[in-house]
């Protein structure tokens, strides 16, 4: 039986440090902007109100502002019972350096960088939103489409590095 790998620092993994920062923000943006209406009403803040608000009223975001369309609702539904619970467990196994961290966060990279790349699309189809409003969604959902192909891309490399066996040098 092998004894457990030492983990480096969270500190010396810069992209571990990455996704770790960004799930320590994405728990409350959930809970308090994207999910906040699909939480039972004593769940829902004055505070979460308040932020959705000014997001409805700065970005004029149609998924926010108007009854969004069912697949919306259903990405959103991801969040709260996908996102979320994965997000929680995400934060300390990335601190402790979880030997499952690749293959959980390969499946979210996938999913976030698919949804987010759906919403875009919907996006720059909206005939009644100007070029400057629909750049000003896409500087907020091009970080999720971004983040999350990079990074399935990077949990594809690590997962390909234990699991095919290593190449001799002739």
């Amino acid at each position: 039986m092998t004894s457990p790998r030492p983990s480096a620092s969270i500190w010396s993994r810069k992209r571990d440090l990455l996704y770790l920062i960004f799930f320590i923000i994405h728990i409350p943006t959930i809970f308090l902007v994207d999910a906040a209406p699909l939480l039972p009403t004593p769940l829902q803040t004055n505070l979460s109100h308040k932020i959705r608000s000014f997001y409805i009223t700065t970005y004029n975001d149609k998924f926010f502002a108007e009854a969004p369309p069912p697949w919306f609702t259903a990405f959103i539904a991801m969040e709260l019972f996908y996102h979320a619970p994965l997000s929680i467990w995400a934060i300390p196994a990335l601190l402790r350096d979880n030997p499952m961290v690749p293959v959980h966060l390969l499946a979210f990279g996938v999913q976030a960088f698919v949804t987010s790349l759906a919403c875009l699309v919907e996006v720059w189809s909206w005939a009644d939103r100007t070029v400057v409003q629909k750049r000003s969604i896409t500087m907020l959902y091009g970080p999720y489409v971004a983040l999350g192909a990079f990074m399935a891309l990077d949990m594809v490399f690590r997962l390909r590095g234990r699991l095919l066996p290593k190449r001799k040098l002739a």
